[in-house]
């Protein structure tokens, strides 16, 4: 039996993260809640480590870009998923082009559409996790 898919999920509206963990109870994942950037990061550095990060892109003290960019320089087999009904489309291509976002889910979205992406996330993170573990 394979291990469930580790997930961080940053947004201060408790409202969204309960609608992610319901949005993706049929899927075996693990959810994770980080209320802020700050609160993400400290479960990132004192915790089992996750493969996927889905940050909202407005949060308290650093938006969401900068949570990502962070995460994606700390932790580089972290695939990153950013939420938003307001970036910055210019900021957010440019990650989308830095390969420091896998997508942009805009607000609102579809359950289908979430569940795609955590998919897609948690394969992209298990290649960039065993290409760094295999001998060059």
């Amino acid at each position: 039996m394979s291990e469930p898919i580790r997930i961080l999920c940053v947004d201060d509206e408790v409202n969204i993260l309960n609608v992610i963990r319901r949005q993706l109870c049929d899927l075996d994942v693990e959810l994770h809640p980080a209320l802020s950037a700050e609160e993400g990061l400290r479960f990132l550095m004192h915790t089992q480590p996750v493969q996927v990060v889905i940050s909202d892109y407005r949060l308290p003290g650093m938006n969401g870009i900068d949570f990502l960019k962070k995460v994606a320089t700390e932790w580089p087999a972290l695939t990153g998923i950013l939420l938003s009904g307001f970036a910055d489309l210019e900021v957010v291509q440019d990650a989308l082009e830095q390969g420091r976002l896998l997508a942009v889910l805009h607000k609102p979205w579809k359950a289908e559409e979430l569940q795609k992406l955590i998919s897609e996330a948690a394969g992209k993170s298990a290649k960039q996790t065993s290409s760094e573990v295999e001998p060059s």
